[in-house]
């Protein structure tokens, strides 16, 4: 979204993330733009007994941690590194200056903030009022579209079962299930790694 020469020019540092730390916790203030120089990061909420929620994955190029970052409130979930990993981050009134320099930016991530809502809106009427093989499909056509838009079918998933049970707030059991009936459906295929493989069309 944003070149390094850009980023450079604003001040922006990268910080280096070994798998498995932590770059923020939920209620810490929100004072820096991160975006995803390289790697993966999650972001997730824990229950009282330990059960994580994974609000989102963020890969290359992707920023995350947005709204707090602009409403100047606390974040509601952590950020944590699922791969070694190299983050930008840009400092509050240095970000404001990027944006008010650089329409085109501006715009695209307008763009970008509200198609993640339009998500969040969607899957929580998910969450709400589908059953579980439906709830997955929709966040598999989701994940697809964002994560792989630039090759043709079929589009091949990165996450683990485990990591669809997080997002969905299913049972990893049940995710198995679901995959496996969507794969007699014939809407998905599973390569000889385990991988599943999107054949629908993207709605």
């Amino acid at each position: 979204m944003i070149s390094e020469s850009v980023l450079k020019k604003y001040r922006a540092t990268v910080l280096h993330l070994n798998k498995g730390k932590m770059l923020f916790q939920e209620g810490d203030t929100a004072n820096f733009f991160y975006i995803i120089k390289s790697g993966r990061v999650k972001m997730s909420n824990y229950s009282d007994d330990g059960r994580e929620f994974v609000q989102g994955y963020f890969s290359e190029g992707q920023s995350f941690g947005e709204p707090p970052f602009f409403s100047h409130v606390p974040y509601p979930a952590s950020a944590v590194a699922v791969d070694e990993s190299e983050v930008w981050k840009i400092s509050h009134d240095e970000f404001l200056k990027l944006l008010k320099n650089n329409f085109e930016i501006h715009l695209e991530l307008a763009r970008i903030l509200s198609d993640r809502l339009i998500y969040k809106s969607t899957m929580l009427s998910e969450l709400a009022i589908e059953e579980a093989e439906h709830r997955l499909t929709t966040l598999i056509q989701y994940l697809v579209l964002h994560n792989d838009q630039h090759e043709k079918t079929p589009h091949k998933l990165v996450f683990t079962r485990q990591q669809l049970a997080d997002m969905t707030g299913l049972r990893v059991e049940t995710v198995i299930r679901s995959v496996k009936s969507l794969e007699q459906k014939k809407l998905l295929d599973i390569d000889r790694n385990g991988k599943i493989i999107w054949k629908h069309p993207l709605k």
